[in-house]
């Protein structure tokens, strides 16, 4: 299995959380993790999985996320599995916002296959760090997504 996992990060967090799901996917292929400055423009043509996240701030994706989308040619995620995650404090998404929420419609939008419901993973603090067991969460859910991936589950209910 071929993957991608392109982050933004602004404290590290997020950086932190795209390892560890490189990580476990790394156990099943070939990985490339990137930050969303310097990610590809055109996916290596054998990409199956393409894994998107960044820090909540202001209720959305930051612009490294929001710029790394509109670079992306016209039809590019046609039918590639894709999943999106976020970083953001644990409070109501209807109270911080979900980068996660942004990135998997952007996803959708750009023809992707979305194998998950988006996902956030919780910081804390003024200077934002992991809440203890996250990262071990990041990596669980990079192993459900391979799962669906290597089993062609499908699209989860609800996207």
């Amino acid at each position: 299995m071929n993957s991608m996992v392109i982050y933004g990060s602004r404290h590290g967090n997020t950086r932190k959380v795209a390892e560890a799901i490189a990580a476990i996917l790394r156990e099943h292929g070939r990985v490339q993790i990137v930050s969303a400055e310097k990610a590809p423009v055109i996916l290596p043509e054998h990409t199956d999985l393409l894994v998107v996240g960044g820090p909540t701030e202001g209720h959305r994706m930051t612009e490294p996320i929001a710029q790394f989308f509109d670079r992306l040619g016209k039809g590019e995620l046609a039918g590639k599995a894709a999943a999106a995650f976020d970083t953001r404090l644990r409070w109501p998404a209807w109270l911080s916002g979900s980068a996660g929420s942004g990135i998997e419609r952007k996803l959708l939008r750009a023809g992707a296959r979305v194998i998950a419901p988006e996902v956030s993973f919780f910081v804390s603090g003024k200077l934002p760090e992991l809440e203890p067991g996250e990262l071990e969460r990041a990596a669980a859910w990079a192993a459900s997504l391979v799962t669906r991936v290597e089993s062609k589950e499908p699209v989860a209910a609800g996207l």
